[in-house]
């Protein structure tokens, strides 16, 4: 596992402690209110480090999708939350999600090893579907 993978779980574990500290400053003053939102901010921060090698649908299903399965059991054990049988495979449905990403499956042609193992990279003037890309238009004159 590379290190980028502990910064992703590292941003899981802190946006799962900024969402129940959130909740659990809610009536308290401004200043306090500000801690989550900081947490938030670190979280945003591991996993940008994490995106650098990990594909974005997998980061983000993780980051994400574990999130939120933390956020219902913190929600259950330390606020009361009710995890009724439809959440819990719910949350079970969203755990498979981030594995069946995880795993590749729906990998476009790019993706894919050839016979030699090496990915085949799209070339500089296509997408990974075949298509060309869009050149960026340019703007003329100022904008006001």
């Amino acid at each position: 596992m590379s290190f980028h993978w502990f910064f992703l779980l590292a941003a899981v574990a802190v946006e799962i402690i900024a969402t129940a500290a959130l909740k659990s400053v809610v009536s308290s003053s401004w200043l306090v209110a500000l801690l989550p939102l900081l947490l938030i901010g670190v979280s945003f921060a591991l996993v940008s480090v994490a995106l650098r090698v990990i594909p974005m649908a997998v980061a983000y299903a993780v980051w994400e999708g574990i999130g939120i399965v933390g956020i219902a059991l913190i929600g259950h054990v330390l606020f009361g939350e009710h995890l009724t049988l439809g959440r819990i495979l719910a949350l079970a449905a969203i755990v498979g999600g981030i594995l069946l990403i995880e795993a590749g499956i729906g990998d476009g042609e790019a993706e894919r090893p050839r016979e030699g193992g090496a990915r085949r990279e799209p070339s500089a003037g296509k997408l990974a579907s075949g298509l060309p890309r869009a050149s960026a238009p340019k703007l003329e004159g100022r904008l006001v």
